[in-house]
């Protein structure tokens, strides 16, 4: 459902994600862990559009979703949430 070909995301300097290659199965529970800096939340924000990768692919459903807004995720059935307790 969810496949991750060489992400990798820049950001000057430093590299922040590099060359992670992953796949998510439909009906499968997964968790990406890992140490404070270690690249998760801007993994999350590769796939769900609110950066764009320096290169690699993300394939949902087969389509190739690098570099599309979040907008565009979104109407595809990707969406990020934050961890929030107060209601808007």
């Amino acid at each position: 459902m969810l496949e991750i070909r060489n992400l990798t995301k820049k950001f000057g300097g430093l590299t922040a994600v590099h060359d992670v290659s992953v796949a998510f199965e439909a009906g499968h529970i997964n968790a990406i862990i890992g140490p404070n800096g270690a690249g998760k939340t801007t993994f999350f924000n590769l796939i769900a559009g609110t950066h764009a990768p320096s290169s690699g692919q993300i394939l949902f459903k087969g389509q190739d979703v690098a570099g599309l807004r979040a907008d565009q995720i979104a109407r595809l059935g990707v969406a990020r949430t934050f961890q929030a307790t107060a209601l808007f």
